[in-house]
């Protein structure tokens, strides 16, 4: 069994250190069941975590700040994408990300902490943490550390495919920019690979 969780947040700014975050989803997983047991895409969807963050206290409370470029990106997101945007009556402080992460994570063995791209989710989440009055290495042993962009492109050497490919079968389930799909697709993009090359 090798445990991994991969997680993503959703933004309004691309200011990692003081930018608002909208939500982050996590997930679980183990890479040994790709061959033995594989996954299919709604079951990793479905057992994402998701928590959701109170964006006027963030910036009221601890002045992070909303990006107009990233709001005007949003505007061009799809329809399922953008209901992020909406306060919701389950909106948390960011102080309760630390306990979200250790809650879906402490019961299991973590081996690789996994993010679409090492210099942007990650900074996010060591700065809030930070702000909140939490250590990062409580939640990330630092040696954990991947991204799926470098696993991806790796396992697909010498081949044409690109790190963000939708497998086959997949293009209507996927909605692009909500952190449980895109956690749940680049699981199944490494799956996919990892059957390739097994095969």
């Amino acid at each position: 069994m090798t445990n991994c969780v991969i997680f993503d947040f959703e933004t309004m700014s691309t200011d990692r250190v003081n930018g608002v975050v909208l939500n982050m989803a996590l997930l679980v997983f183990d890479e040994s069941k790709y061959i033995s047991d594989p996954y299919t895409y709604m079951e990793l969807v479905e057992q994402c975590k998701l928590i959701k963050f109170d964006v006027a206290e963030q910036v009221e409370k601890y002045k992070r700040a909303i990006c107009k470029d990233t709001l005007a990106w949003w505007g061009n997101q799809s329809k399922e994408a953008q209901k992020q945007l909406r306060p919701s009556a389950d909106d948390v402080s960011i102080e309760k990300l630390y306990d979200f992460w250790m809650d879906n994570t402490v019961n299991y063995n973590i081996q690789k902490v996994y993010s679409r791209g090492n210099t942007f989710d990650p900074i996010f989440f060591d700065y809030i943490l930070e702000q909140t009055g939490f250590n990062h290495s409580d939640a990330v042993k630092h040696w954990t550390v991947r991204d799926t962009r470098s696993t991806i492109e790796g396992m697909a050497w010498g081949h044409d495919i690109k790190n963000s490919f939708v497998p086959e079968g997949l293009e209507e389930h996927f909605v692009a920019h909500d952190p449980r799909h895109d956690i749940a697709m680049d699981v199944m993009r490494m799956q996919t690979l990892a059957q390739a090359l097994e095969g």
